[in-house]
């Protein structure tokens, strides 16, 4: 009996209609959705063809009823058409949502779409309920019956539990906006406090405390003066100080569009931060006793001027520097796991004083910072060094055993230098569900002169090779550690890397991402039901969710000055898992390289690239 009971109930999951649909095919919370879209006052409503041209900008929604629209502008939004299709230019950019019901979109290859696209060919229907556009079964005669209308009312049991997120999304928006209004018309102080960038293993938690003051107006002043306070104290024999800050000061031009300001700072920085997020770097080394940066301490004042036009993907900054660096040995924060092991050890870099002009010019054309689907990126930086008076200190082998002393390493100046790097991306959408995007990195030495360690490059790690282990790739720098002087190392004194990496490096990636739908619905429908004429809709519930696929490829080399540039590419090849910004990824070298290894399971909290 249980054996056909089992069966039945199978037949009956199997056989069920698709639930939440309305009487005109499409899901009662889309058709709630777009009503709220209809009904928001941010909203730019047409009804009948529509045509927005280029060079046109529409800030909000834009929602076509009854009619076609022709996009080939830009908007910063939702686009919605209802009973009409959709013609996208190869200028139309649209940073939200696309929605098409009962129509067809084109030129969404072209186009510059930001986030999903959802296309229903059936036409729906189209009513006026208590001053409010319907859609689908909600111009049916159980519309007329003032329970059945959606009010707004957050207390409105109806309401789809989306829709009510959505209600909080967008008084969220009013509150910013009426934030931001504020702070432009009466200026804005504040005293901050906040955690620094990163929790890592030389500064432990930087927590940053100080007041921050911007004028009125379109063009206010602003200043900001910080000081950091480091949890860790370093190691002790050869501590750093606890505080440090931070303080800086510009004047904005042109409605914001342009600015000139000046810095005075002393901070802990990582030599390379673009392998990682601030986010992932800090719970790896709180977590998991693993910290995937190193760092140096940078001490100055700066002054720059930097333009950012408004609506432009331009953003250009050039900047002077005078600086003191200084290396940083490991200290002893606590982590949750493995907290007995020992740090890895710190890089020795070129100490001394730097005087530098540094520009970088960026521009970026894609449909979203976080995650985009379309768009490209560019990123070039260079760095001119003036006068660099940098010595890497002398060092001697670290032997625990004190079996024998080896020849110390000698200091290392390094002259006046040009350091490059140029970051390339290019995101496609293949289709609504699919992305073919690319990467490509390359910088160091524009000269013969070797780079400091400070702005050397390391490859192999999850943020760049991930088939290869954290620094693979680093010309040999952490063969073996060294301890500051001439004299046999003494028990308890750091140990250090002599160098961070490698003067020069090439860096490809490549990755095609998709979705699988995924969906799982019960039938809820109570067959005592006095109601009868209860809405089918209403009797189904479950998960409907999209899961993130994506599969990868890697090539990359790092050389020093003075090598041939035609060594062995290391090559590495992953699949992964996406849960929104959640990735679970597998990665294995290829090749015949001589640093192969085997499989890398990781875990990322943001997109590769």
């Amino acid at each position: 009996m249980r054996k056909y009971a089992w069966t039945a109930l199978a037949a009956l999951f199997l056989a069920a209609p698709p639930p939440a649909a309305g009487q005109d095919g499409i899901p009662r919370d889309l058709a709630r959705r777009l009503e709220r879209l209809l009904a928001d006052d941010d909203t730019e409503r047409h009804e009948g063809d529509t045509r927005i041209r280029r060079g046109r900008s529409v800030d909000g929604n834009v929602a076509v009823t009854d009619g076609d629209l022709e996009l080939d502008g830009r908007v910063d939004g939702d686009v919605v058409v209802i009973n009409g299709d959709l013609e996208l230019g190869e200028d139309a950019e649209i940073t939200g949502d696309v929605t098409v019901i009962g129509g067809g979109i084109t030129g969404e290859d072209e186009a510059r779409l930001g986030g999903d696209v959802l296309v229903y060919s059936e036409s729906v229907a189209l009513c006026e309920v208590g001053g409010r556009v319907r859609l689908g079964d909600a111009c049916g005669d159980a519309a007329d019956d003032d329970e059945d209308v959606d009010d707004g009312d957050e207390d409105d049991v109806d309401v789809n539990i989306d829709v009510e997120a959505g209600d909080d999304d967008d008084d969220d928006r009013d509150r910013d906006r009426d934030r931001w209004e504020n702070r432009r018309r009466y200026g804005h102080a504040s005293f901050d406090v906040s955690a620094g960038r990163s929790y890592n293993r030389v500064e432990g938690l930087p927590i940053r405390l100080g007041p921050s003051i911007e004028t009125a107006g379109d063009n206010p002043f602003r200043i900001r003066a910080h000081a950091i306070f480091r949890t860790e104290e370093g190691h002790e024999a050869e501590g750093h100080d606890r505080w440090g800050y931070d303080a800086r000061a510009e004047q904005l031009f042109g409605n914001r569009q342009f600015r000139i300001g000046g810095r005075l700072y002393s901070v802990v920085d990582p030599i390379e931060d673009w392998h990682l997020t601030d986010l992932e770097n800090s719970l790896s080394t709180f977590f998991l006793h693993n910290d995937y940066r190193d760092h140096y301490e940078r001490e100055g004042w700066s002054v720059y001027g930097r333009l950012a036009p408004r609506g432009s993907a331009l953003d250009a900054t050039v900047e002077y520097r005078q600086e003191s660096h200084r290396s940083l040995a490991t200290g002893s924060p606590w982590a949750l796991f493995n907290n007995a092991e020992e740090w890895r050890p710190q890089p020795l870099i070129g100490e001394g004083d730097l005087s530098s002009v540094v520009g970088v010019l960026v521009l970026d054309s894609r449909s979203s910072r976080r995650d985009p689907s379309s768009g490209w990126y560019v990123r070039g930086e260079l760095e001119q060094a003036l006068d660099a008076e940098l010595t890497r200190a002398t060092a001697m082998p670290y032997d625990p055993e004190g079996s024998s002393i080896p020849d110390p390493i000698a200091p290392v100046s390094y002259d006046d230098f040009m350091r490059g790097l140029i970051d390339i991306r290019r995101y496609n959408r293949v289709s609504p569900s699919s992305r073919l995007n690319f990467r490509l990195s390359a910088g160091g030495a524009l000269t013969g002169n070797p780079l400091p360690p400070q702005r050397q490059f390391a490859l192999g790690g999850e943020g760049t090779l991930p088939g290869y282990s954290l620094f693979t790739f680093d010309c040999g720098a952490r063969d073996l550690a060294y301890t500051r002087g001439t004299a046999f190392p003494q028990s308890g004194r750091p140990t250090y890397f002599p160098a961070y990496g490698c003067d020069r490096f090439g860096l490809f990636q490549a990755e095609y991402r998709g979705e699988i739908n995924f969906h799982f619905y019960v039938n809820r429908w109570d067959d005592d039901e006095e109601d009868e004429d209860e809405d089918w809709s209403d009797a189904w519930s479950g998960v409907d969710t999209d899961i993130g696929w994506v599969f990868f490829v890697d090539a990359g080399r790092a050389w020093n000055v003075g090598e041939a540039a035609d060594g062995a590419t290391a090559v590495d090849v992953g699949a992964g898992i996406l849960l929104g910004e959640l990735g679970l990824y597998l990665a294995v070298p290829v090749g015949a390289h001589e640093h192969r290894g085997g499989v890398n399971f990781f875990i990322r909290l943001a997109p590769r690239f």
